[in-house]
């Protein structure tokens, strides 16, 4: 017999309440959860591990002579976020690997998948867009407080959760995600979109003014974007 040692770790809150099954020839032999450890013992001659959870299936070979195997099982999402969901969609995403005892013991989700994310030091945000944001973000916020229109409740709604967004960014102590950050900066765009088109007519002022930062806050991100993808 020999002892095989299994560790699966899943990226983000994914899956963390399901199980994956464990099978060596065609046998179910045990499951798994998210950040958990087991061992199982299996016959000397058992040549393979296959896995399953859904539509994902995956198999992984056992070397010959070693009494005790150590095999960390994660998904391979790859970098950036468009290959965060593209390869989820294959079958093979779950995948295996065989390492270490030192590896293994050592190993937690943050070790796994800190490379397949991108990774924007504090000190490269621009903070004049952070300000800006910011900046429509507490005039939304005050329309909605001193004007009685239609969509008031909305506008606040949207004033208060740009002004949240943005001070936890101009705040932040640690490094941000840049798939992240961009995703953040696209949603708060269309929320000063969708404040501009809430504003009455009569108030034509206040919407000159929020076209004119939204345009402003959206070139400044479109340059940044550029350059931090040129580096």
């Amino acid at each position: 017999m020999k002892t095989v040692h299994l560790k699966l770790l899943f990226p983000r809150n994914w899956y963390h309440a399901r199980k994956l099954k464990i099978y060596a020839d065609g046998k179910k032999l045990t499951w798994i959860m998210h950040n958990q450890t087991i061992e199982i013992q299996i016959p000397e001659d058992i040549k393979s591990l296959q896995w399953k959870l859904d539509y994902f299936k995956n198999t992984i070979a056992l070397p010959y002579n070693e009494k005790s195997i150590y095999i960390l099982l994660f998904m391979n999402v790859g970098n950036g976020i468009l290959q965060l969901y593209l390869k989820t969609l294959k079958r093979k995403c779950i995948q295996g690997k065989i390492v270490s005892q030192e590896e293994f013991e050592n190993s937690t989700s943050t070790t796994i998948y800190q490379n397949n994310q991108e990774w924007l030091p504090i000190a490269r945000l621009d903070k004049s867009i952070l300000f800006i944001g910011l900046l429509i973000g507490i005039i939304s916020l005050v329309y909605a407080v001193f004007m009685q229109t239609e969509w008031r409740d909305v506008v606040f709604l949207l004033g208060g959760g740009t002004i949240l967004s943005f001070l936890i960014l101009i705040f932040e102590k640690d490094r941000v995600v840049l798939g992240e950050y961009k995703n953040r900066m696209w949603a708060s765009i269309g929320c000063f979109i969708l404040t501009i088109f809430l504003i009455p007519t009569p108030d034509f002022a206040i919407q000159m003014l929020l076209i004119i930062l939204t345009i402003s806050f959206t070139l400044r991100f479109i340059l940044q974007i550029q350059k931090l993808d040129a580096k």
